[in-house]
């Protein structure tokens, strides 16, 4: 038996496994998500305290409504580090690596959810070249009619 010695230029590539295709859920269709979920107007959002009592919602399977802010600084400030900015493992079924349209003023373009928080989905939105980044970054919580989020 003949043995073939092989550089380590020539090894196998590993078997990778298939990237994960996600269909968006159809427009009017609640997602089963971590937080609360609504479709109002043609609006698929996450209602508040507030709100979620006047709205047909799915309850969310972790969270239950964001509760309203407080107005004081500092007490927003601790409201949005331990309340709102709460890492989710969804956003009404967006998640992580998720291709998305973002609806911005007069034009939509495309994004990539970087995470997912209790308040909403951080965005990246790519930039022409030239900028001090290859992205921008911001925050979605609604999707529109259309598809788009914003």
């Amino acid at each position: 038996m003949q043995q073939t010695e092989l550089a380590l230029f020539e090894l196998p590539a590993p078997a990778s496994a298939a990237p994960r295709v996600r269909v968006p859920l159809p427009l009017g269709e609640l997602p089963v998500s971590c937080v609360p979920a609504a479709y109002d107007r043609e609006h698929l959002y996450s209602p508040r305290a507030g709100t979620a009592e006047w709205v047909e919602h799915r309850p969310g399977d972790v969270f239950g409504p964001l509760p309203l802010a407080p107005s004081a600084p500092k007490a927003f400030a601790a409201w949005w580090k331990g309340v709102a900015s709460v890492p989710t493992p969804d956003f009404l079924g967006l998640v992580a690596g998720d291709e998305i349209t973002i609806q911005h003023v007069g034009q939509v373009g495309p994004g990539t959810v970087h995470s997912t928080r209790r308040f909403g989905a951080v965005v990246r939105c790519p930039v022409p070249p030239g900028g001090d980044r290859p992205y921008i970054q911001q925050f979605v919580k609604s999707r529109n009619q259309y598809g788009h989020w914003y």
